[in-house]
């Protein structure tokens, strides 16, 4: 059942099982926030055992950084060109800048669907310690890769490994992003996508309880009719926006009951009413406890990514016939865009009435009630339509203006500029011009550098920066002549990167003895699911109290010798940062002379093998 109660995020929902690992990830969302994405490698390192109890507080930001920096590498997150959010400036987004790939649709609506793909493994064949195990998950949810505070779907699908259900429909999903992508896709993302679609083609998953069969339904990658059945006894939809033209065009039907928002539902036309039985509206109160959200965003334009939902955002299509049922999840509204111009997916679980049945799902009215448990249905409330429908505006003009500028491909050429650096930011493509509208850019992190930008020609803007400051985001912001005003980023590859960057970067970032101290803990932390390092470091600072030598007492000196003979090419890729922060004097007490001591050992044995290789 779909219960208040029973909640579920998607940090819960990533997190590997216990003792394995995040190999690869590949995702898409329709909108971003780059703040949610950077909370993704913080569920990377956490284990399937641990409790989500105190999680933020426990991993802290140098925990994260560590985080980021080692996992961000292993995901492709596709989402719609023009609707990644502007966060507040960090540095740390530097470590995004090669996941993501803005996508159009290729019938010219969004890219609407939710979905993760990760594949997890145990054990280590180059070490011996056992054969190496790997494990697929498939999350198919309606919530975007945001902090929105909504009511959503998920569904969580693992792989097992003695027969079960079939999801290569997922796997081609992410090949028809690839060719939806724009401009270049780099190798990384193509050979990951590529190797996870592969897998999916033969791999199995468990079916949730009660789940006789499932089929995955991808919209809008080629032609196709709606997945919805033309006949039930009894049906459902729940769907935050619905539109005259599904009931038109896509399913004209009738529907048994019909709940979505009050301002949906206003829309609508007497005839389409008259197809539904009953409508209700979705209340939990969560608009009226975020107060005065519309006079904190009345400038903002209504399709702004960075603008929070509330309330309801789930979509289900529930239908029975004959003692059966057909459940559909996924991403799709009840529009006709859904089915007719945007890329979604809905996932359709069939079994028997009596678990998957409508009642099953949102519970029975109270008059039917024997218990005192709650349901979704308690939040479900009788529609009362207007004396005439209120006409919703059309997508904004400004909404128009952002999807024009976000399809162009842009890229960042970086070059030496006296004794810094520069970016200069282009595309072959002419800026279309807007009447009416004032286009600015600026790199993200530098809105000191906020430019105008001219339309009519091709896309060009040269930004002086320092390697810290440097950035693949491209804030875009729009401006209507009525103050209406939109932000979007603009993610891009950057050419001629030079290579010290992430080393001064990390070296900016790290900073002083303490947070080096603290990052070596999480780096060390040879099982990464364990999360106890404020702890580890509270114990440090105890030690440094004492004998006045933090860096070369435990746990330090225990996790140093520990790496160095289970993991030598860890330790390898500290000594850049190692080498910078004692170039500066930030290193704790102790520790350069006990790397030096380390780093001889290291040396030795990696001269004793090469001699053993070749004798």
């Amino acid at each position: 059942m779909l219960q208040p109660a029973n909640r579920f995020t998607l940090i819960d929902a990533l997190r590997p099982p216990a003792g394995f690992g995040v190999d690869s990830a590949m995702a898409v969302t329709f909108t971003l926030d780059l703040r949610a994405l950077t909370a993704v490698p913080a569920a990377f390192a956490l284990s399937g055992g641990e409790s989500t109890d105190g999680d933020a507080a426990r991993f802290e930001s140098i925990e994260l950084l560590h985080a980021l920096r080692s996992n961000a590498d292993k995901i492709s997150v596709f989402c719609q060109a023009g609707y990644t959010a502007v966060p507040p400036s960090h540095r740390v987004f530097t470590f995004l800048e090669g996941s993501v790939v803005p996508v159009e649709a290729p019938r010219g609506g969004i890219v609407h669907p939710k979905v993760w793909v990760l594949r997890y493994t145990a054990g280590d064949t180059e070490r011996g310690t056992r054969p190496e195990q790997s494990l697929l998950r498939v999350l198919v949810a309606s919530r975007n890769l945001t902090f929105d505070a909504s009511w959503d779907t998920m569904l969580r699908l693992d792989e097992c490994h003695d027969g079960g259900i079939r999801l290569e429909p997922v796997g081609e999903l992410f090949q028809g992003l690839l060719n939806a992508a724009v401009g270049t896709v780099d190798e990384v993302h193509r050979r990951r996508v590529e190797s996870l679609a592969t897998t999916l083609q033969t791999a199995t998953f468990v079916p949730p309880d009660g789940v006789d069969d499932l089929v995955v339904h991808v919209v809008g990658l080629s032609e196709g009719r709606s997945p919805l059945p033309t006949t039930a006894q009894r049906s459902l939809i729940i769907s935050p926006f619905v539109h005259d033209r599904f009931f038109d065009e896509i399913h004209p039907h009738r529907i048994e009951a019909l709940v979505s928002r009050q301002e949906s539902l206003d829309a609508l036309s007497p005839q389409t009413l008259d197809q539904v039985g009953t409508a209700y509206t979705f209340d939990d109160g969560s608009v009226s406890d975020l107060g005065d959200i519309e006079d904190l965003e009345d400038r903002t334009d209504p399709h702004d990514p960075g603008r929070p939902l509330v309330g309801l955002h789930a979509k289900v299509f529930a239908f029975e016939e004959e003692g059966r049922a057909r459940l559909f999840v996924g991403s799709a509204n009840a529009t006709g865009a859904a089915f007719r111009s945007n890329v979604e997916i809905l996932v359709e679980l069939i079994g028997p009435r009596s678990t998957l049945g409508i009642d099953q799902l949102v519970g029975v009215d109270d008059e039917e009630r024997s218990d005192d448990e709650s349901s979704l249905r308690d939040w479900f409330h009788r529609y009362v339509p207007p004396d005439e429908p209120v006409q919703l505006e059309d997508s904004s003009f400004l909404d128009g203006a952002r999807r024009a500028i976000a399809r162009l491909p842009i890229e960042g050429i970086v070059e030496r500029s006296g004794n810094d650096w520069a970016v200069t930011y282009r595309s072959a493509e002419r800026v279309p011009r807007f009447e009416g509208v004032e286009v600015h850019c600026w790199p993200l992190g530098s809105a000191g550098y906020r430019r105008a930008v001219a339309g009519g020609g091709p896309f060009e803007e040269r930004f002086e920066t320092s390697l810290e400051a440097m950035s693949g985001f491209l804030v875009f912001e729009l401006t209507g002549d009525d103050g209406t005003r939109t932000e979007f980023i603009l993610p891009m590859t950057l050419i001629g990167v030079p290579e010290e960057r992430e080393r001064v970067l990390m070296r900016a970032l790290v900073g002083n003895a303490e947070r080096f101290l603290a990052y070596l803990l999480a780096m060390l932390d040879d099982d990464p699911s364990q999360l106890g390092l404020p702890d580890a470091i509270e114990s440090v600072g105890a030690a440094s109290s004492t004998d006045g030598n933090p860096a070369t007492g435990l746990p330090v000196l225990e996790k140093l010798l520990r790496t160095m003979r289970r993991d030598p090419a860890k330790l390898n890729g500290l000594h850049p940062l190692v080498s910078d922060l004692a170039d500066d004097d930030a290193l704790p007490d102790g520790f350069a002379e006990l790397w030096e001591v380390v780093r001889g050992v290291m040396t030795a044995d990696q001269k004793a093998t090469s001699m053993g290789a070749s004798q």
